[in-house]
């Protein structure tokens, strides 16, 4: 639309479309929704691959602060980094302790230590939204949730989370990326709660 508001000529080579052309509109528009219609299927296709490594003990992708992501043959694996996770071990403690997000934040900051994703054209630095994030990742404790959140575009093309029904959550236990105990967990999860409440 802005093109042809401009006065500029589109030709579409692979479909054969010339804007100058008095059918470009019905045709743009059709393959318009043939592609989209291709799209939403892909989409499917690639959530079952996705599904499949995840039941097949691998991952999804992304990178969670603590492990490290180990391409093998069949996909990714994550293994635990051992200094990153002696951090989420602290963080832990600490939120079981009382301290607040922001408390352990500035905390982590005081001592240097790297923070999961530093920001581009920004000084590294812990925040209190990525340590709540962690607090409640199950990940921690060897339990894997997959399919929590779906993707949508908004209207202006950004990328936004909206969150799928419990029941389409896929479980599966990973002992071996278990990084702190049950009891610290629950202290946590209790501690957090307490203070939502308060």
């Amino acid at each position: 639309k802005r093109l042809e508001f401009a006065g500029v000529r589109l030709g579409c080579v692979s479909q054969g479309i010339d804007s100058d052309n008095e059918q470009a509109h019905v045709l743009m528009t059709v393959h318009g929704m043939v592609d989209s219609l291709y799209v939403r299927e892909l989409g499917k296709k690639t959530w079952r691959g996705m599904e499949g490594k995840v039941k097949g003990g691998f991952s999804a992708g992304g990178r969670t602060f603590g492990y490290d992501n180990v391409q093998m043959p069949d996909g990714v694996r994550q293994q635990i980094n051992p200094a990153q996770a002696a951090t989420v071990l602290r963080i832990f403690e600490l939120a079981a302790e009382g301290r607040s997000l922001k408390g352990i934040a500035k905390t982590l900051n005081a001592e240097s230590i790297a923070p999961p994703r530093p920001r581009a054209g920004r000084r590294p630095a812990w925040c209190h939204n990525a340590i709540r994030a962690m607090l409640r990742n199950p990940i921690y404790i060897g339990k894997v949730i997959w399919n929590r959140d779906r993707f949508i575009r908004t209207p202006a093309g950004k990328r936004v989370a909206r969150p799928r029904p419990e029941s389409e959550w896929r479980r599966l236990d990973a002992p071996e990326l278990r990084i702190i105990d049950d009891d610290l967990w629950e202290r946590v999860q209790r501690t957090l709660a307490w203070k939502r409440e308060h």
